[in-house]
């Protein structure tokens, strides 16, 4: 914005103040996941799981109850709804485990090399054979 357009700003608003110049926008740093990080993140998200399946379950019990009782076409349709989202749930809580070891395993080993590159002779690289081959 212009100067002068600042100043009938500052004018019409009632305030005070100069332009602030904006710096390079720098790059917030990366953060690092810890393994304290992952191992308490996974507790918590764990024990929501277990929470949320055992109050699903004590929820379901009640639910069959009023279902027998009523008879009604739809408690027993939300009775069913509520065992596939439990069901999910637990699954989830697999899903959980799974991305636990894929990210333990990526923390642990981050430099995985992919590519390896010899430098040098076919004669050097036909005598490091045999040598491997020999043991």
């Amino acid at each position: 914005m212009k100067k002068t357009t600042v100043e009938k700003l500052n004018k019409v608003l009632d305030v005070t103040g100069d332009l602030i110049p904006i710096g390079n926008n720098k790059k917030a740093p990366d953060v690092e996941m810890t393994e304290t990080d992952l191992s308490s993140d996974y507790d918590f998200s764990r024990d929501q799981y277990h929470t949320l399946v055992t109050k699903g379950n004590d929820a379901l019990d009640e639910l069959l109850a009023v279902a027998k009782e009523s008879e009604s076409a739809r408690a027993y349709e939300v009775a069913a709804m509520l065992i596939r989202n439990l069901s999910d749930t637990t699954k989830e809580l697999l899903q959980l485990q799974k991305t636990k070891k894929e990210i333990e395993k990526d923390v642990k080993d981050p430099h995985t090399v992919n590519n390896s590159l010899f430098i040098g002779s076919t004669k050097e690289l036909q005598d490091l054979l045999l040598e491997k081959k020999k043991t």
